[in-house]
């Protein structure tokens, strides 16, 4: 498989997206107080709605329909759960469905680069 321009950028947007939600997730935690957030985690699990609807936009293509819809459904049950308890394990559990899906997303096209097309004697 050869990939191309729109490919590329998927993975980089969604590798930085990746990296926001660790971020956010860890100010929250460590209690940074950062600008955006300070230390609210429902503004926390907001912020971390917007990022993983971006990511997982980005890694559909890249992600069985499958493996997307479950955890898709488990990142809305775990969004709603944070944002109705302020608990910090429905956050982190957020966050780490969303770093899951764009390590499924970055598996499988390292599996499709590295397997390539197959040479013929």
């Amino acid at each position: 498989m050869r990939f191309g321009r729109r490919d590329i950028f998927e993975d980089v947007a969604a590798t930085l997206l990746m990296t926001a939600t660790v971020l956010g997730f860890t100010a929250t935690h460590q209690g940074w107080d950062v600008w955006l957030i300070g230390d609210s985690r429902r503004w926390t699990a907001g912020l971390l709605v917007v990022l993983g609807s971006a990511t997982f936009a980005l890694v559909a293509r890249h992600v069985g329909a499958r493996a997307l819809f479950a955890l898709g459904i488990a990142a809305v049950v775990l969004a709603a759960l944070a944002f109705w308890t302020a608990s910090l394990t429905p956050l982190s559990l957020l966050a780490a469905t969303i770093v899951v899906a764009w390590a499924v997303a970055a598996v499988r096209d390292i599996s499709e680069v590295c397997s390539g097309p197959q040479p013929t004697h």
